[in-house]
């Protein structure tokens, strides 16, 4: 199983009791975090117990058991490590048939979240009382942007306007994709979603008829639709946080005072809008509409807005079929790539890439959409790139080369792009995108040991990837430091290590200093996770661990799980706070 989760406390809601939990995927390192009722943890465990009769699970704590022991102020942190210990016994030996446990780790709602995006804002005076409107922002025959203040804070309204026979179900695809998340460093955050009611009338209300969504003018689609649909609009909402500028303004700003991006500037902001997009990538939401007015900037902090809005079908249409000819969107066709534009092969994960290309190139020569009409010509892409080049010198280049391929099969993905940005090993990159037609595939690999037959299948492995996330699962075994050390030093050698993930725990022989030493052969590294449990670290494994450490600087998320709260509490004062660090005490979060 590809997930972990673990209690990490409790909250108490009204009547209610809601653990909050964090679930990690051991593939990504991305972790998420939810509230869930005891209830809901009940029925999964009863659905669990009836899909797998003749299987046995761990016991799940009662509520009525817990009650008749404990007196009620210390039900919940009873409750809270009894249910702790029964997650932990579960995810370790799931049983057979665990599609609904599987589920509830790639998909569960956060309860708090789901109640607050579900609020319902049923009549315009309704909406009217919860945030006052300041200024439009934009207006468009898809909808429109307002910015308002809610409870003395800045909000954003958005308008959508969608086919009534569609919007059931792009509401419930727009309402899931942001519910899902609940970590909003890299997005910006949705706060409410709804659609305006119609009044029932006496007789509806008797019969217990559904809410209908107002309907809209048909001049806002006058210009794109059939007749037949005319009428047959309705108008979605959604209040989101603002947080700043928008790429495009800023974009103007400097053209006016002609004021280019530095290079620090521009490395920056490919580096953060790389980190944005690989947010979204590891969470599987994809296809989004990347552009410079998507891309919110607030000093050092970037987000995206405009994730998974309803109405971009109806925009992409309006744009492919040349409707948008003399209008504010006319060149908005820079953000789609060739095969979109050709309606062959698209792929959404490669369409992200095109669109970040173009968004840095715009940054770079603080051009307009209409100074880029010419983007999907190869000998255009050239002299842009050219002229980057001679401004901002020669990895800015390369990384806007490997983005804007017309051909997929030549096109870096992200999650690559990130890698070179991050500059983990930026010669054999352009070695592999410049010499060869595929681009090469991140590879999982996971290690239970460290003979022979496992570091030949690794060998073998290299030969064919070079690409490699690694999980290394020692647990309870006899560990040959040197072994250790030639395994990191081929992995250093000949392969560029995104991520790994290396189990120790309850092994014998192994030297912590060892360990970590090896560590520092692989430069690459972004995402290290340690579990070091019941490993005896002394003073001098502590000073040389964390010079290691500090070496590894290219290293953005650090989880570690061991025993010595003497060695937990240097590393926090010691590394970099642009690390992000995850600590664990014997697997209690600290």
């Amino acid at each position: 199983m590809i997930y972990d989760a673990k209690i990490i406390g409790v909250e108490t809601h009204s009547d209610n009791v809601l653990y909050k939990m964090r679930i990690i995927n051991s593939q990504t390192l991305e972790y998420r975090e939810i509230r869930v009722r005891y209830g809901f943890l009940s029925e999964l465990h009863s659905q669990l117990q009836d899909l797998n009769q003749d299987y046995q699970l761990p016991q799940f704590p009662k509520k009525e058991f817990l009650y008749s022991i404990f007196r009620e102020n210390a039900f919940i942190k009873q409750s809270e490590q009894m249910i702790a210990e029964y997650l932990s016994q579960l995810i370790k030996a799931p049983p057979p048939i665990c599609k609904p446990l599987l589920e509830f780790l790639r998909e569960g709602v956060d309860a708090v979240r789901q109640k607050e995006l579900s609020r319902e804002i049923s009549s315009k005076s309704e909406l009217l009382k919860l945030i006052k409107p300041e200024k439009v922002l934009k207006k468009s025959c898809f909808g429109k942007t307002t910015l308002c203040s809610l409870q003395g804070k800045k909000v954003i309204l958005h308008k959508f306007y969608v086919l009534r026979h569609q919007s059931e179900q792009f509401f419930g695809h727009y309402f899931d994709t942001h519910l899902y998340f609940t970590d909003f460093t890299f997005i910006c955050k949705v706060i409410h979603i709804f659609f305006l009611h119609q009044k029932l009338n006496f007789m509806d209300s008797m019969f217990g008829s559904t809410k209908q969504p107002r309907s809209c003018k048909s001049q806002h689609f006058a210009h794109f639709f059939s007749s037949q649909y005319k009428q047959d609009v309705v108008k979605l909402h959604s209040i989101e946080v603002y947080e700043g500028q928008n790429l495009e303004e800023i974009i103007k700003e400097k053209r006016i005072k002609k004021t280019p991006f530095t290079n620090i500037e521009l490395g920056n902001l490919i580096q953060k809008l790389l980190d944005a997009l690989v947010f979204l990538h590891n969470n599987q939401c994809y296809g989004n509409r990347v552009t410079a007015t998507s891309i919110i900037i607030n000093q050092d902090n970037l987000k995206l807005t405009g994730i998974q809005e309803p109405n971009e079908r109806y925009k992409d249409k309006y744009l492919i079929d040349g409707l948008a000819f003399r209008t504010e969107q006319e060149y908005d066709t820079i953000y789609f790539p060739p095969e979109k534009l050709n309606q062959t092969q698209y792929n959404s994960k490669m369409a992200d890439t095109w669109q970040f290309g173009v968004c840095i190139v715009k940054a770079a020569l603080l051009c307009t959409n209409r100074e880029l009409e010419g983007i999907h010509q190869p000998n255009i892409v050239h002299d842009l790139i050219s002229e980057i080049k001679s401004q901002y010198g020669d990895e800015i280049a390369n990384i806007l080369m490997l983005s804007l391929k017309n051909s997929i099969q030549q096109r870096a993905s992200i999650k690559d792009l990130h890698s070179l940005a991050s500059q983990s090993s930026v010669i054999p990159f352009q070695k592999l995108f410049l010499n060869q037609n595929q681009d090469p595939p991140i590879t999982f690999i996971r290690l239970n040991s460290l003979n022979n037959e496992e570091q030949q299948r690794l060998t073998d492995q290299l030969s064919k990837s070079t690409m490699l996330s690694i999980k290394i699962n020692l647990y309870d075994q006899e560990v040959d430091n040197k072994e250790f050390d030639k395994l990191m030093q081929l992995l250093g050698d000949f392969a560029i290590i995104r991520d790994i993930e290396i189990i120790l725990n309850k092994t014998r022989k192994a030297n912590v200093s060892s360990i970590l030493s090896s560590l520092a052969s692989i430069k690459s590294l972004i995402n290290l996770n340690l579990d070091l449990k019941g490993l005896e670290i002394d003073q001098n494994d502590i000073i040389y661990g964390i010079s290691i450490l500090k070496q590894m600087t290219m290293m953005q998320r650090f989880t570690l799980d061991c025993s010595s709260m003497d060695f937990i509490n240097f590393l926090r004062a010691e590394l970099d706070e642009k690390t992000k660090m995850i600590f664990y005490h014997e697997s209690q979060l600290i």
